[in-house]
């Protein structure tokens, strides 16, 4: 059974080089809105289809209120650097929690940010939230995402064939999972 109250009290963890924070209104600045209108942050993603204001994102942060399901500010460990977010979509049913990541802060591409994020956040729900499976999803085309499932321990759990265009261009959805060994 989920521990419920975790997740209510969650404020924090940190990783090797990170730090996760509760998303806050705080977080809606000037880059959180840039990142969410930039078309390279977002090209693999759904959000690439909207127009996001501070009215929209503060819409978004409420619909996590009186839920389990976690909005994580990604941060650099020991330093204010806001680099990205998180979800967590967890099912108290099922004892399952999916995860989403965007690093938006392109300056911090390739260096093991998103790696070291997912990891923090993943070992947390196995270890300590007693979920029973962790997964994620992302596009065929979006290699970098699929190294760091893969380099977290995921492993492949379904695919979508060509269940999304990018660029005109059909594209697989493929999903990963990881599952709590004790």
């Amino acid at each position: 059974m989920i521990d419920q109250s975790k997740f209510k009290k969650f404020q924090s963890i940190e990783g090797k080089i990170v730090k996760l924070k509760k998303f806050t209104k705080r977080n809606i600045n000037e880059h959180y809105l840039t990142w969410l209108n930039d078309p390279e942050v977002v090209k693999y993603s759904n959000q690439r289809f909207a127009k996001h204001s501070r009215a929209t994102c503060i819409k978004y942060l409420k619909s996590f209120d009186a839920t389990t399901n976690l909005f994580l500010a990604i941060y650099l460990k020991n330093e204010d650097i806001y680099l990205g977010t998180m979800t967590v979509y967890i099912s108290d049913e099922h004892e399952t929690a999916d995860i989403g990541i965007m690093i938006g802060d392109r300056n911090w591409w390739g260096h093991s940010i998103g790696g070291d994020a997912w990891n923090t956040i993943q070992c947390w729900l196995l270890e300590k939230a007693c979920i029973r499976k962790v997964t994620g999803g992302t596009l065929g085309c979006n290699k970098s995402m699929i190294n760091i499932m893969l380099s977290k321990g995921m492993e492949p759990d379904g695919i979508r064939k060509e269940q999304e265009l990018v660029g005109g261009e059909p594209q697989d959805v493929l999903y990963f999972a990881k599952f709590r060994t004790n």
